[in-house]
């Protein structure tokens, strides 16, 4: 979607969330699967690299980086693809893989891609997308996230039986 074509750029942004993919994903667009608490969100990204015919240039060093803004309480979560050099007129495709938090607001939070690396004459390049993931969240769900039983081992006439249970609210509502 540029005028002039970028010697680096997405050919190609395809996120999974839960289990459905959004294929073809283009700058600023929401991803279509809304993400729940503790969701796997997985983006396979595929960089391009334009130069052809007589600027044949290989760029070296690219790396793919994304953000998902604010989503673990305020806090940025952000990973990053290890490097690799792209021939002139091919793609490579990086996944990346991101765990929703447990304890995550229901929102919409920004996401951002941005791949980077240098061609043969010491040139920079880099392409910047963004996109939105919808977080929904249940309105009451409670998680145990620990438990524990103390002895054991129960029979009926044991006495001082303890049952101990560490529960979180993963809902929108607050609970009692």
């Amino acid at each position: 979607a540029y005028a002039t074509r970028q010697a680096l750029d997405f050919s190609d942004v395809d996120v999974k969330v839960g289990g459905r993919t959004s294929k073809n994903l283009e700058e600023g667009e929401r991803i279509d699967e809304e993400a729940k608490p503790n969701d796997e969100v997985e983006f396979r990204i595929e960089v391009r690299n334009n130069f052809t015919g007589a600027d044949d240039l290989e760029i070296k060093d690219v790396s793919v980086e994304v953000t998902i803004e604010e989503i673990d309480d305020g806090d940025d979560f952000q990973e990053e693809s290890s490097e690799f050099d792209l021939r002139a007129g091919r793609d490579k495709r990086v996944t990346l893989k991101f765990q929703v938090p447990l304890e995550v607001d229901e929102d919409t939070f920004d996401v951002i891609i941005i791949a980077q690396g240098e061609d043969e004459n010491g040139t920079d390049h880099d392409a910047e997308m963004r996109l939105r993931l919808e977080v929904d969240k249940e309105s009451h769900l409670l998680k145990i996230t620990r438990n524990s039983l103390s002895p054991a081992e129960v029979s009926c006439n044991r006495k001082n039986i303890q049952l101990a249970a560490t529960v979180i609210n993963i809902g929108n509502e607050d609970e009692d």
